[in-house]
């Protein structure tokens, strides 16, 4: 997407990073209706996603017309045994919305007579999983101490440019949901889907007339890593820049629009970022880039961090703050 904006004399281009922290108020919860539980005992699922209101989303799993477009993938194991057995033919299974109701291929599947079942789901399903996921996802269970439940994945070359991102990046969410039985869960299995991903928002605060953002970079960021449900990221590989380059039409930015919504590796970053910026002078057009580094912020999953660049007319320089948002 390109934006230029006219001006004449000396310029200033002041980008001011904004991570806004907090919660918001306007976040909600998409619940899918489940089938209503029979005297059959059939295991029913009720799926939800955290969504954000007020943003555009990387992903495209994020609200119920997307969620029961695409469906989802489920698998049921014993909970009482460190070996991943799978439970009652729920073995990877396709999960779509079909009747106002979630489908469980093959169904009917009923509860078992006694004992606990954890469920294990994530999106996009089997057979369409993006392709920066190259191992996994996968349920684990061990036994020492105790017997403990995890989920493993592998995120090998995250795009970096935003033609590579875009707006239909598919980001991989996953649920697990533990000790379930006929009793506790009798009226469906709620999957709370997560983000083991972090977000990134860009955006500009202002309008401004004849400046042209040719770039804008984001410096010496992981793109590879292996996730582990029980404690986090390990990014790896060497780092690489989010380069971010804008061409095309004469439009303007205008006040508040999303540039760009980027899925990033959660990780410890120091906020290298560059800004390359275009403008005329008495008809003779004059190009800088400014370049500034930020304390270091650590990126966590499921936060969301909004870079907003505010245009003012006189030097180029760049400014920062930051806070955080939960996604």
């Amino acid at each position: 997407m390109n934006k230029i904006f006219n001006i004449s004399g000396t310029l200033l281009l002041t980008a001011i990073l904004l991570l806004t922290a907090a919660c918001s108020s306007d976040s909600s919860n998409d619940v899918q209706p489940s089938p209503t539980p029979n005297t059959s005992q059939e295991i029913s699922l009720i799926p939800t996603v955290w969504q954000m209101a007020e943003a555009s989303r990387a992903t495209t799993f994020d609200n119920a017309a997307a969620l029961q477009g695409e469906g989802f993938t489920c698998t049921a194991y014993d909970a009482n045994t460190a070996t991943p057995n799978e439970y009652a033919g729920i073995n990877a299974k396709s999960v779509t919305w079909s009747g106002s109701r979630w489908v469980i291929a093959d169904e009917p599947h009923h509860w078992p007579t006694s004992g606990n079942l954890d469920f294990f789901a994530y999106m996009p399903k089997a057979g369409s999983l993006p392709s920066y996921i190259t191992a996994g996802p996968t349920y684990t269970a061990t036994s020492s101490p105790s017997v403990t439940h995890d989920v493993t994945f592998t995120c090998t070359s995250l795009p970096m440019t935003n033609a590579g991102q875009g707006s239909g990046l598919k980001e991989f969410i996953y649920a697990m949901t533990l000790g379930q039985n006929k009793d506790n869960a009798g009226a469906g299995v709620n999957l709370t889907f997560q983000h083991p991903f972090a977000r990134i928002i860009l955006q500009f605060s202002s309008s401004q007339e004849n400046i042209q953002i040719n770039t804008i970079t984001l410096k010496s960021i992981k793109n590879n890593g292996s996730y582990t449900h029980s404690t986090g990221w390990t990014p790896s590989g060497e780092a690489t820049n989010l380069v971010l380059t804008f061409e095309g039409d004469a439009a303007n930015f205008v006040a508040n629009e999303v540039i760009g919504t980027y899925l990033m590796i959660p990780q410890t970053w120091s906020g290298g970022i560059d800004v390359n910026a275009t403008w005329n002078v008495w008809d003779e057009p004059q190009t800088k880039t400014v370049s500034t580094t930020l304390s270091s912020v650590t990126w966590q999953r499921g936060y969301s961090y909004t870079y907003t660049f505010t245009v003012t007319p006189t030097d180029l320089t760049v400014n920062t703050s930051k806070f955080t948002e939960q996604w």
